[in-house]
């Protein structure tokens, strides 16, 4: 299994200071030496959720998560540990060797090989759309949408001719497995010859990139009337459309302030030919959550949404703006407008630059309509009689109060209030009322619901962190090995730990530098595994000797992604040793921490001393002389031992 270098995670954290990462999702606020907010990860109306940035780490004392940087971006992104990785360092700055990513090498080599089959399939497309005889259908299609050269070239499209295995028999001769061409997404397996054999058929092909320009699926539509009008690659190894927008490689790099989000292919590509490079689209009938989480991550101030003008169309808005809100009234530190955009005479925004040009189309931008307006129209729309003109003022009042109730702050609620108050024949204040109700209702369904996901998730993870393997003991070579007191084999992981050992511990993490520095302490003074009795503390120490360098600028934040795997006395490591170690970092003076380090240090090691004498006393009353003898040699090492102590400890 191959690792991103130390050296480079240790850049990473170094920049990605855990204050301005986690700013980025949620509003903090300082009380003493921590940041305080309300906890992105589940419901809450008073803030458990703590960064510390002296230690570069983030911890919710409601549901329990918390981490470094990397780990809370794994979370809130849901990526994986070297996909965090690369973000953080593109954010930061930092450059992250491509050699480094891996996990799995298996299943590394197979996404690897699914990307070298979608590569050369692309390229299969692209020489069929300008075959001059097998292509003609799909450049006549091109001509007629206004495709220009530029716009195909641009993103790669391309053409599936009319055949079952054209593409199956150019990869099947370039080497590639059954195996591999299935796990594409652009074959099947027949059932009748159980043979692959493509799934795209003489249609218009797009292919899909992530953000950074891979190509990971294929679109593609028909060329007539036949139904279904598009075909989408399914999921992959390669591929999950929920996490990912069509153009998103393109907009990207736009930097711009203001995302706008569309329904189809053709839409954004009409519209980056026509100048709005900062356009995305959804990859299939609706926007899923994971991909509106990804327009607000890409968005900087605003997102401008357009959907159809058929009902599917307007009922998919209303299901993207109640995400997007719950979303934003969660991330507290996100603060982005969002807009919704109405194309004139219903028509899509392909058919309308078509029609009246890019100009024209920067008004229907300009005119997008914020959010509360275009809520506040949908209720009296949706509910007023088109023949007579009246109003339900029973399914308005249901509609406007519901929609109210998703606003992210109390100015836009109290405006939608006030528009709908007189066409209710109530006050603003009544109405704002019954919009906090809903809001009440639907924050405690979640809460209720994020309870007993947390019950359940602790449970879990608890039972999973004690089913870890028992740890090999290595004795600590500095040590005499008579002086070492026997460990039991431990069949089960041990992950007791006395109060004194995690106080000791505890301080040795918050002297940090410190702990290096020889005129406060010798060689001799620094804490070893064998100074702790339970397996789990005795490993962590172990780890902690091993990427301590001197340096404490990283340190707690690198623990804390070993912390998160154990448990301490039946409790996750990373409370039990938090709360220890904001205990320790009470003592401001250097001075002072290292005298009750020592202090623990020498009452732990008396106490094994202590155990060890009484282990051998017991021995020594079935021992023949010889054994004596040398049981009496090491008592004797025991009792000079125990004697420096007592001597370093009256010198504190």
């Amino acid at each position: 299994m191959g690792l991103i270098p130390d050296n480079v995670i240790d850049e990473v954290l170094t920049r990605a200071d855990i204050e301005s990462v986690v700013g980025r999702y949620v509003q903090l606020k300082r009380q003493g030496s921590n940041m305080w907010g309300l906890c992105p990860f589940h419901s809450e109306k008073t803030a458990s959720f703590s960064v510390n940035p002296s230690k570069n780490i983030f911890k919710c004392f409601g549901c329990g998560k918390g981490g470094n940087a990397i780990n809370f971006i794994m979370e809130i992104e849901h990526m994986s540990y070297p996909e965090a990785i690369r973000y953080l360092g593109g954010l930061y700055g930092v450059e992250i060797p491509e050699t480094g990513y891996s996990g799995d090498s298996v299943q590394k080599d197979a996404k690897n090989r699914v990307k070298e089959i979608l590569k050369e399939a692309a390229k299969f497309y692209y020489k069929s759309f300008n075959d001059p005889v097998v292509g003609q259908p799909a450049r006549d299609y091109a001509a007629k949408r206004s495709l220009t050269k530029v716009t195909l070239d641009n993103f790669g499209i391309g053409y599936s001719p009319m055949s079952w295995n054209a593409l199956y028999d150019l990869l099947k001769g370039k080497g590639y497995k059954d195996e591999e061409l299935l796990n594409s997404g652009i074959f099947k397996n027949s059932p009748k010859t159980n043979q692959p054999y493509d799934i795209f058929r003489g249609r218009l092909m797009f292919p899909i990139f992530d953000s950074f320009g891979t190509i990971i699926a294929f679109g593609g539509r028909a060329l007539g009337d036949e139904k279904p009008k598009y075909i989408n690659s399914p999921d992959s190894l390669v591929y999950n459309k929920q996490n990912h927008l069509y153009a998103m490689n393109f907009a990207r790099k736009e930097q711009s302030k203001q995302l706008i989000v569309v329904e189809g292919y053709m839409d954004a590509i009409a519209m980056h030919a026509a100048g709005f490079k900062n356009t995305v689209a959804a990859l299939g009938t609706s926007f899923t959550d994971s991909q509106l989480k990804l327009c607000a991550r890409h968005a900087k101030e605003e997102i401008v949404f357009f959907f159809d003008a058929d009902n599917a169309g307007q009922n998919a808005a209303i299901r993207a703006i109640k995400m997007m809100m719950e979303y934003l009234r969660k991330l507290t530190g996100i603060n982005i407008r969002i807009r919704i955009a109405k194309v004139p005479d219903g028509k899509d925004p392909d058919e309308f630059i078509r029609q009246n040009g890019a100009e024209k189309f920067k008004e229907v931008v300009r005119n997008a309509l914020y959010v509360e307006d275009y809520l506040l129209d949908r209720a009296k729309n949706d509910n007023t009689d088109s023949e007579t003109g009246a109003l339900d003022r029973g399914r308005y009042q249901e509609d406007i109060c519901l929609y109210g109730s998703w606003m992210n702050d109390d100015i836009k609620m109290s405006r939608m209030a006030g528009v709908a108050a007189p066409l209710l024949g109530a006050t603003q204040q009544a109405v704002m009322s019954q919009m906090v109700k809903f809001r009440q209702i639907e924050d405690k369904k979640q809460a209720d619901l994020d309870s007993r996901n947390l019950e359940r998730a602790r449970r879990e993870d608890i039972v999973h962190r004690n089913e870890t393997e028992a740890f090999e003991d290595v004795p600590d070579p500095s040590v005499p090995e008579e002086v070492v007191p026997e460990q039991p084999a431990f069949k089960k992981v041990n992950d007791s730990a006395t109060s004194e050992e995690i106080e000791l511990f505890a301080y040795a993490l918050s002297m940090g530098s410190a702990l290096a520095d020889k005129k406060l302490l010798d060689k001799t003074d620094i804490i070893r595994p064998d100074d702790f009795s339970g397996d789990t503390i005795r490993e962590l120490v172990r780890i902690f000797l091993n990427i301590f360098d001197g340096r404490n600028e990283t340190l707690f934040a690198k623990m804390s992604d070993y912390f998160s795997k154990l448990t301490i006395n039946g409790q996750p490591a990373e409370d039990v040793m938090l709360r220890a170690v904001e205990s320790a970092d009470k003592s401001p003076d250097v001075n002072v921490k290292r005298d009750m380090y020592l202090a623990l240090l020498f009452k732990v090691r008396e106490a094994i001393i202590a155990r060890e004498e009484e282990r051998l006393l017991n021995m020594r009353g079935s021992s023949d002389d010889a054994g004596k003898q040398k049981i009496d040699d090491m008592l004797r090492k025991l009792s000079d031992y125990k004697q420096s102590l007592r001597k370093k400890i009256g010198d504190l």
